[in-house]
């Protein structure tokens, strides 16, 4: 067991119920610092949900959620994304009319002090802030390789560089966890294999992740560790070998086994 201090992400016994439903039900697990960690189960088995409790969506009926050693279950989703918690969501939510450069500004409001009257009136530190602001979106676009796309509308953008788009907006909030919301959903098999080189770029800079993702191949391909759910209750947890191998794990994938 890891110390707490190098823990990102605690989960404590987190449950939710809405009405008489238990959506998620005595879940517990940890994400350690700089890790890439995944969140999977079966269809309805409460992950969207979980992640949402996480991203201040939802709060808990019980349980807790100690995100860096603070408590933060039932605070609200900008309160939590302040402290360092971004993400994308599983339908790409970009401002299409808006040029990529944009979009990714969008991103940095929650870490810019100027207020309405200086934007209204332009002050020297309100452009001296914006200028800074677009360098840093400028070379987060360059890490995600859009940097020779900065001025193309979001909306020409292929699918695949829409999806890197969003999470590049995510970044620059700086966020110390990075919550990914079914990243891969409608991409090729190409778009795929650069989906977990960037996952495994944005750790590498020392941002810990949590990936919620259907795509066994690429969670059991760059996650370091992962939680099983379904019908709410946590049914495996390990790494990605000790999970296919979980016979309740391989079970509760309709029999067949994981395909990897």
């Amino acid at each position: 067991m890891s110390e707490k201090k190098d823990i990102m992400l605690e989960v404590q016994d987190l449950t939710i119920r809405f009405g008489g439903l238990v959506a998620v039900n005595s879940v517990n697990f940890q994400i350690p610092k700089g890790a890439i960690f995944g969140l999977i189960g079966p269809n309805g088995a409460g992950k969207p949900t979980l992640f949402n409790m996480v991203g201040g969506v939802y709060k808990p009926t019980s349980g807790k959620v100690i995100f860096d050693g603070e408590e933060i279950q039932g605070r609200p989703a900008y309160w939590v994304a302040a402290r360092g918690i971004a993400r994308t969501y599983q339908n790409i939510n970009l401002f299409k009319s808006m040029t990529v450069l944009e979009n990714v500004m969008v991103g940095c409001h929650s870490r810019t002090s100027s207020g309405l009257a200086a934007s209204i009136f332009r002050t020297g530190k309100q452009r001296k802030e914006e200028m800074a602001v677009r360098e840093k979106c400028r070379e987060i676009l360059e890490f995600m390789d859009l940097g020779d796309k900065v001025d193309y509308r979001a909306s020409n953008l292929s699918y695949g560089e829409q999806r890197r788009l969003e999470i590049s907006r995510a970044l620059a909030a700086d966020p110390k966890l990075l919550l990914l919301d079914e990243p891969a959903a409608g991409m090729n098999g190409a778009e795929k294999e650069e989906l977990q080189q960037t996952v495994r770029k944005i750790a590498d800079r020392g941002i810990t992740v949590l990936l919620v993702e259907h795509d066994m191949k690429l969670v059991m391909n760059v996650t370091h560790q992962i939680c099983v759910i379904s019908f709410g209750k946590r049914i495996g947890y390990g790494t990605p070998d000790e999970i296919q191998k979980d016979p309740v794990v391989v079970e509760a994938y309709l029999g067949g086994g994981l395909d990897v």
